[in-house]
């Protein structure tokens, strides 16, 4: 297990509180008021081809993610890359997370997906999937 606590230390969290009228106002809370030894684990399951297109809507799921999860787990199951460019969305996710002490692993990875991956770098952690390797056997 890690160690390492994510810097929290400028990021801010939006909060409500109640008015004196009695509505919710949005306020923010900065980060580093929260807990630390909180671990914060966010799960994608992305669904169908995963190819150019869709990358930038992937990169401003991922981004959201990284600057405040311990851990992101990336279930390919029902999904493969197709597009070194989402591996490589992929990648900057996995070293801004890195950076910050946490972890992006991807599981049930396809060798199709493997390959999108692995061009891209050696940040994201790498989970085959075994029903595939099951039946080669």
């Amino acid at each position: 297990m890690m160690g390492t606590v994510l810097e929290l230390g400028s990021f801010e969290l939006p909060a409500r509180t109640p008015s004196s009228t009695g509505t919710l106002l949005a306020r923010t809370t900065p980060a580093s008021a929260i807990s630390e030894t909180a671990w914060l684990t966010a799960t994608i399951r992305p669904a169908g081809t995963v190819g150019r297109n869709d990358a930038t809507r992937l990169r401003v799921l991922l981004d959201a993610l990284s600057a405040c999860a311990s851990i992101v787990v990336l279930d390919l199951q029902a999904a493969r890359l197709r597009s070194h460019r989402a591996g490589e969305v992929i990648e900057d996710a996995a070293w801004d997370i890195e950076r910050r002490g946490g972890s992006l692993l991807c599981i049930n990875v396809s060798a199709e997906s493997r390959a999108c991956l692995s061009a891209a770098g050696n940040h994201a952690v790498l989970m085959d999937d075994e029903s595939q390797n099951a039946s080669l056997r």
